[in-house]
């Protein structure tokens, strides 16, 4: 498949909602019309198979495949409430499988589907993308929370898989409470040295509804769905506003680094529309 599509969620840092976002982006996607492969590789604690509720389906996985055991039609589930999100997983503990095997994996089954994105969520660590980024070429998004462990957790991911060579370095802020107590968020993007790639509100009906095997883009009340669209939609090269779907002062200097010696600067490698419109 193509490398641009393919997507690792990661961060050195367990707890901040890696695979949450993987599976709210992979339907975000798939939804909007592209075939999707999520993969599940987080080989410590695996758990996209609880939030999209499949607990009880699949009997072989990426290991299967590696191996040769398993074409990867029969190592994948087709998820029923939307034809183009698949979905696949590396073994439970205690059966091992190496970042390259599941990667090769990963790719051989998204390639046999022929997938326009292979979105991988990652177990805490930087391990797994750097054993990745030996066989193949990805976009890493690196997720984080507001508070100060999960940021610095962010910015020692950024510079560890910048330093290996992965280029394709995006931030994810996560869980962001709006309010009078919010956080500054230029001081952030700042702080992990990643363009911002979007801003995930918090949302209670998602906490609770991937409990139930429910994303948050099938739940009507939850707040976040919108923000999950857009950041998909800037995957595939649209131009969409970083911020709708969560409220936040002062949104046109969030996206212009503030500093005396370069007024303006953008800090995201595409193309910005006018943020005059954001501001509230």
């Amino acid at each position: 498949m193509d490398k641009s599509g393919i997507y690792l969620i990661t961060s050195s840092k367990g707890g901040v909602g890696k695979s949450t976002v993987a599976v709210n982006l992979a339907f975000a996607l798939a939804l909007s019309g592209y075939r999707v492969l999520l993969a599940d590789c987080d080989v410590k604690n695996r758990t996209l198979d609880i939030f999209l509720g499949y607990e009880s389906g699949g009997m072989f996985d990426l290991a299967d495949v590696s191996d040769g055991r398993v074409e990867p039609g029969e190592a994948m589930l087709r998820d029923p409430r939307c034809d183009e999100l698949y979905y696949c997983t590396v073994p439970a503990a205690g059966r091992y499988i190496s970042p390259q095997q599941a990667a090769r994996a990963a790719i051989y089954s998204a390639d046999k589907i022929h997938a326009d994105y292979l979105i991988i969520d990652t177990p805490g660590g930087a391990d797994f993308p750097l054993g990745v980024h030996k066989v193949t070429d990805y976009e890493a998004i690196i997720v984080s929370t507001t508070s100060e462990p999960s940021l610095r957790a962010a910015s020692i991911t950024a510079d560890t898989l910048f330093a290996d060579g992965v280029t394709g370095l995006h931030l994810i802020i996560n869980c962001y409470r709006t309010g009078r107590g919010e956080r500054r968020i230029v001081p952030m993007i700042d702080r992990v040295r990643a363009p911002l790639f979007g801003v995930i509100p918090y949302d209670e009906e998602m906490k609770d509804g991937q409990e139930l095997g429910r994303p948050a883009a099938v739940i009507e009340s939850a707040v976040s769905p919108e923000a999950f669209y857009n950041i998909a939609m800037r995957m595939t090269g649209e131009e969409v506003p970083l911020l709708s779907g969560v409220k936040i002062r002062g949104r046109a200097r969030i996206l212009r680094r503030e500093d005396p010696d370069d007024e303006g600067e953008d800090i995201n490698d595409r193309t910005a529309p006018d943020t005059e419109e954001w501001d509230e």
